[in-house]
């Protein structure tokens, strides 16, 4: 395969410089680059070309290695240049094609199952496992508090002012609140005896918008909502309005120690805990560190995430057995090509831990 490499700015050189080696049927060209001082240097042992140079040498793919810019770069190189749509890869592409060859010979199942897959689909963070959602929920505007929402199972969800949701039919719409959680996904928080129960005390770290304490915020006894981001606790307020006398809302990084900007569990949480759910961007194992004396004192059913970082998996099941919990992990694998370090590890993830202290039921 004969591909140019779109792009020489700190993106593409934090990307190659983690790459240990392109395959040998891959024949990097050269790069292309709008920038005029760039033409005729060298980036990476090949030549940075002007974009016309596309159209006087043949090639199989051009791989844009900005996502924020690819969708506009895309556009410039059909309008301006005549590139063939198809042939206009983003840098997820690269990824594919360095876990394929990593992968080829591998004798595990479902990892073969999604390089067949990658056959004819572009990769994606759940690949196969996860359908497009196709519900769509209209957004609407509380004109009192000057924030949108939708109906979440009869429910208004909030959401900050400046959110940028999708159009549909000159409408504003989300799709994609459920998605994650079809029964197929490795990212599914509920299942089997891992489930919430009525009266039970929850933990719901990682909030965001809210719609997994949401689902249950009727049947539970208390609610603990940990969300770091300031933006969401104005809209999360408004969401369990209703709900507040069994809701604590926490506006702090989750970790080990407490103070600061940061919060843990064994500080926040008094009493008992019946269920655990964590999805903090890859501060999983510091949290969970931090929330020994809840894990210790409690049966808490646990799902936490696991695919942010490398080896994050076996670092949390660590723990959770050190506290006296069996663990297991949900089916199929996560690409989470937005670690940049997966450039480093070409690595296929499990998307959840589950525990419980006593037979699980996985």
């Amino acid at each position: 395969m004969r591909i140019f490499l779109f792009g020489t700015g700190a993106v593409a050189n934090d990307i190659l410089m983690r790459i240990d080696k392109i395959p040998t049927d891959i024949e990097i060209l050269g790069f292309i680059d709008n920038d005029s001082q760039k033409w005729g240097k060298i980036f990476w042992g090949k030549t940075v070309y002007a974009p016309n140079k596309l159209l006087d040498t043949e090639f199989d793919q051009i791989i844009v290695m900005s996502d924020i810019f690819f969708n506009m770069i895309k556009k410039d190189l059909i309008y301006w240049y005549g590139i063939d749509c198809g042939k206009i890869k983003d840098q997820k592409y690269l990824l594919k094609l360095l876990l394929t060859e990593k992968y080829k010979r591998t004798k595990d199942v479902e990892i073969q199952a999604i390089l067949k897959y990658w056959d004819e689909n572009e990769i994606s963070v759940y690949n196969q496992y996860v359908q497009e959602e196709i519900e769509m929920h209209t957004v609407y505007l509380d004109r009192v508090e000057n924030l949108p929402y939708i109906l979440f199972e009869d429910k208004r969800m909030y959401f900050p002012y400046n959110y940028k949701f999708q159009e549909y039919n000159g409408r504003k719409v989300v799709t994609d609140i459920t998605a994650e959680q079809q029964w197929s996904s490795p990212h599914l928080y509920i299942r089997g005896d891992i489930k919430i129960e009525r009266g039970d005390v929850i933990a719901d770290a990682g909030v965001q918008e809210g719609n997994f304490a949401l689902r249950y915020i009727e049947k539970v006894s208390k609610a603990y909502l940990f969300e770091c981001n300031k933006v969401w606790i104005k809209p999360l307020q408004k969401t369990f309005e209703k709900f507040k006398d069994k809701v604590i809302l926490n506006n702090s990084f989750l970790g080990q120690f407490h103070g600061g900007m940061y919060s843990n569990l064994d500080t926040v949480i008094k009493g008992k805990l019946d269920f655990l759910k964590m999805d903090i961007e890859g501060a999983e194992v510091e949290a969970l560190l931090g929330g020994k004396r809840v894990l210790l004192n409690n049966n808490v059913k646990c799902a936490i995430c696991s695919y942010h970082k490398s080896e994050q998996q076996t670092a949390i099941e660590a723990i959770l057995r050190y506290y006296g919990y069996e663990t297991c992990v949900s089916d199929g694998y996560m690409v989470f090509y937005k670690d940049k370090n997966i450039y480093t590890s070409l690595d296929f993830r499990r998307g959840i831990v589950y525990a419980k202290k006593k037979e699980i039921g996985c």
